[in-house]
C-alpha cells in the first residue's frame, strides 16, 4: 500500500463504500509493498486484489537476488496480476535503458504466463514498442491509464487486452481519451483511478483515490450516451470477466 495512503487508509476505505466502490486492485511497486498489500487484502479477498509490479524505470536496479524474490512473491495466491509493467520513455532518454525496460517486460510478461497471471501494462512515449512487445509475448491483460490512440486501442483490443483509463478522461484536453471510449469494443473498456495521481473533475489537484471512480464512469457514459447506471453494469462484468480470464476459467 502506498505511503500516500497511510495516514487515513480506513477513511478512503469508508468514502469507497459510500460511493459503491468495492472492488479494488492494489497495484504495487516494490516487495515490501506487495506484503503490505496482501496482509490488507486478507481482510476482503474477494473484492480486494494485489498486483505485484516492477515499475519500468526500475529495471535498471534490479538485481538477481530481487529477481529471485520477485518471482517468488508473483507465485502467491493472494497475487492476482503482474503491474505495473511496461516501458516508460517520458523520463528515461538514455537508448541503454529503454533497451533494459524492453528486455525486463519481455521477462515479466513471461513470468506471468509462467505463473498464469494477468499483466497491467504502463506505456508512456512508447506506444509502438509496447504494442510489438505485447504482441510478440501474447498474453492475457490491460493497458492501464491508456494513453493511445482510438486507432492503437483497437489494434489491442484485437489482441484480447483490456483498456483502462482514469481521471485523465475527464480533463478538458482528453480528445484521445474520449475517442478511445466512443470507438472501442464496451466488453473491453475498464475504470481506474492510477490513485494518488490524476484525480478527475471536479476534485482535479487533490490527491486521487478510489471513491473518484464514480466521475470517471460518469464521463464513460456521457461520452457513449448511455447511462451511468448501464456503464457501471459494463465495467463490473468487463472486471469480472477480466478476473475470470485472469485464474483460467475462460481460457
Amino acid at each position: 500500500m502506498g505511503e500516500e495512503f497511510q495516514e487515513d487508509l480506513e477513511e478512503v476505505i469508508a468514502r469507497c463504500k459510500e460511493k459503491h466502490v468495492d472492488k479494488l486492485m492494489i497495484i504495487t511497486l516494490s516487495l515490501e509493498e506487495t506484503k503490505r498489500a496482501i496482509e490488507f487484502a486478507k481482510r476482503d479477498p474477494e473484492n480486494y486484489k494485489v498486483a505485484a509490479g516492477i515499475f519500468p524505470e526500475d529495471t535498471t536496479k534490479v538485481d538477481e537476488k530481487y529477481w529471485n524474490e520477485f518471482c517468488e512473491l508473483a507465485k502467491d495466491p493472494m497475487v492476482t496480476a503482474i503491474g505495473e509493467i511496461g516501458l516508460e520513455y517520458h523520463w528515461v532518454t538514455d537508448e541503454a535503458d529503454r533497451a533494459v525496460q524492453r528486455a525486463y517486460f519481455a521477462k515479466l510478461i513471461e513470468l506471468a504466463r509462467e505463473v498464469n497471471k494477468p499483466i497491467l501494462v504502463h506505456s508512456r512515449d512508447a506506444m509502438q514498442d509496447t504494442f510489438d512487445i505485447m504482441k510478440k509475448h501474447h498474453w492475457k491483460g490491460l493497458l492501464h491509464c491508456f494513453p493511445g490512440s482510438k486507432e492503437m486501442a483497437k489494434e489491442f483490443v484485437k489482441l484480447g487486452y483490456y483498456i483502462a483509463l482514469g481521471g485523465a478522461l475527464t480533463f478538458k484536453n482528453a480528445r484521445h481519451s474520449v475517442d478511445v471510449v466512443e470507438t472501442i469494443d464496451l466488453n473491453y473498456l475498464l475504470s481506474e483511478t492510477d490513485a494518488p495521481y490524476m484525480a478527475p473533475v471536479p476534485v482535479r489537484g487533490s490527491r486521487n483515490e478510489p471513491s473518484n471512480i464514480p466521475y470517471i464512469v460518469a464521463k464513460m457514459a456521457e461520452v457513449r450516451n448511455i447511462s451511468t447506471e448501464e456503464m457501471t453494469a459494463q465495467i463490473d462484468a468487463n472486471w469480472t470477466r477480466f478476473l475470470e480470464e485472469a485464474d483460467g476459467s475462460h481460457l
